[in-house]
Parts: C-alpha cells; sequence; structure tokens
C-alpha cells in the first residue's frame, strides 16, 4: 500500500507525550528553554540573571544600579538517537487507535530508559554536594575503621532525605520544586514510613511518584547511576536548577524494498545541562544485595 496517507504529525506528537509521560526526569527538570531545535549542534542561549546588591541609603547620594542583564549560557543539543519501526500497513495502523497506541507506547519507552540515564548521570556529574561517595548510606567507621552498617531501622532513609534538604537549605535552594528520585529499595522503606507515620500524599499515587517527604516529592526510578558494586546514587534537587530539552524530529516513513510493508523512522534530539550545581545535591546508597557481604 502507498504510504502517502502517513501523518507524521500524529507519530511525533504521540510518542514525544508519551515520553513525557512515562520519563522520571523530564517531568522534574525545567523544559522553558526548549525552544526550537532541528539538528544536533543547535545551540539554546539561556539567560543567567546578574546578582543585586542591597546598599544602605544615604540622602543626596547617587544611586548605584546592578547590571541584571547578565551573560547568556549556551546549551549545545548534542545527543540524539534514532527509532525505527515496520508494519505491512501504515494507513491500518494510523485508522486503529489501539494499535498506533501501542507503537507510540513501544518507541516512548525506549526512549524513556536511553535518555532517562543518560539525564540521571549529567545530575549526578554536575551535582555541588555529593554525600557518602567514599561510604555509601548507612555505613559508617566501625571500630575498628572497617565500615559496618550503622542502622537497618524503617526510618533510616527518611534521615538521609532530611539530610539532603538540610545541605539544599544551607545553600538557599527554593523549597517549591524540589524532588529526589530514589531507586526501588528506597521506596520500600519509605512506603513504609509513609503508611505507619500517616503522612499526608498531597498529589494521587502515580506510576513513579512516592510520596512528598522533607520537602521532596519523592519519585522512583530505575534509571538512577550506579558505582561498580552496584551502590546507587539518589539524586535531589530544585526544578529550577537543571533544564532538559528534547524534540521529535524527522518522523516519515517509506517503503521496504526487501518486504511487503512500510517503515516508520524518526530522529530525538535532546540533552541535559545543570544550570545551577548548588540546586542539586546526590548520595551514594548502599544497595541492600551489599549488606550481607559487608564486613
Amino acid at each position: 500500500m502507498s504510504v502517502s496517507g502517513f501523518i507524521p504529525q500524529i507519530w511525533s506528537a504521540s510518542i514525544l507525550r508519551g515520553f513525557e509521560r512515562a520519563s522520571v526526569f523530564a517531568g522534574v527538570l525545567s523544559r522553558e528553554y526548549s525552544g526550537e531545535i532541528k539538528n544536533v549542534g543547535d545551540t539554546v542561549k539561556v539567560p543567567m540573571v546578574g546578582t543585586v546588591a542591597i546598599r544602605d541609603y544615604t540622602k543626596r547620594v547617587p544611586i548605584t544600579y546592578d547590571d541584571i542583564q547578565g551573560s547568556t549560557l549556551d546549551i549545545t543539543v548534542d545527543q540524539s538517537k534514532y527509532f525505527g519501526l515496520k508494519t505491512e500497513d501504515i494507513e491500518a495502523v494510523q485508522s486503529a487507535p489501539n494499535f498506533l497506541d501501542g507503537a507510540v507506547k513501544n518507541a516512548a519507552y525506549a526512549l524513556r530508559d536511553t535518555i532517562d540515564k543518560y539525564s540521571a548521570e549529567i545530575l549526578k556529574n554536575g551535582a555541588g554536594t555529593t554525600l557518602y561517595e567514599d561510604m555509601p548510606y548507612p555505613l559508617a567507621a566501625g571500630s575498628a575503621g572497617d565500615p559496618q552498617v550503622v542502622s537497618t531501622g524503617k526510618m533510616l532513609y527518611l534521615e538521609l532525605l532530611t539530610e539532603m534538604a538540610q545541605v539544599l537549605d544551607e545553600k538557599n535552594v527554593p523549597r517549591e520544586g524540589r524532588f529526589a528520585i530514589v531507586p526501588p529499595f528506597m521506596v520500600r522503606h519509605i512506603s513504609h514510613d509513609v503508611i505507619r507515620n500517616g503522612t499526608p500524599n498531597e498529589k494521587p499515587i502515580s506510576e513513579y511518584y512516592i510520596a512528598r517527604l522533607a520537602g521532596f516529592d519523592i519519585l522512583m526510578s530505575n534509571n538512577l547511576p550506579a558505582d561498580d558494586e552496584g551502590n546507587v546514587y539518589i539524586v535531589a534537587g530544585s526544578r529550577i536548577a537543571a533544564t532538559h530539552i528534547i524534540q521529535i524530529d524527522k518522523v516519515e516513513t517509506l517503503r521496504d524494498t526487501t518486504q511487503f510493508g512500510d517503515l516508520v523512522r524518526g530522529l530525538a534530539l535532546y540533552t541535559s545541562k545543570v544550570l545551577l550545581p548548588d540546586g542539586v545535591c546526590t548520595a551514594l546508597t548502599l544497595n541492600p544485595i551489599n549488606w550481607e557481604t559487608t564486613p
């Protein structure tokens, strides 16, 4: 069948919406600088507002004005990934909502895992503070200097989140828009704390949203960075501290020259960048699979 009836806007818009629903990191990072990107290497200019000084006022003394225009930070879109789908009849797929939805979800979820891992690594490497990097939480030096698990109580990770909140507080990071992304083994303990303490949830439980604790929206992800031993870096910060840019570009179709069928392919352009390092804090946490092997 001819591919003349193919509507690329349906696919690109649907895949992008599906990605945004599935992605944890795209949901917590600023998207206001997305702009219009068309190719790898495109640059988005982010205005950096200068500081404003507060001075003593004296009559008849000229007032000093601060230039708040500041400079611009250039963000280069340096990541590109493609997807390719094959079907016997592209027009039939477009006319069958359930089938189209399934194809779109597959592409969106594949993008999610790739881009979330990338964004998580960017946040980890750009964080202004990293806790417990030398000895993952909840380890501490024992009497002989050997690492020992400090506690295995249910309040364990709530204490860590409170410590990370303190780090951000001391750097004057706004509490509004704060997030903490944690692995599944932390969710188990956090969920127990929420139920036991009767902690109210301001948002409905979703696929990735867990609760609001210590001033953070707690979300779960399997795409957090880990060290060579499988210990996981949790990432906490403020929405304004980093940005994420993505564009589904060049969605097109063509006839399969080797078989009877239609091919759909598309290009995703994206990047993530930490704008305010003080607004991101990470902590290395001990994976429970390593607890039994700890001296």
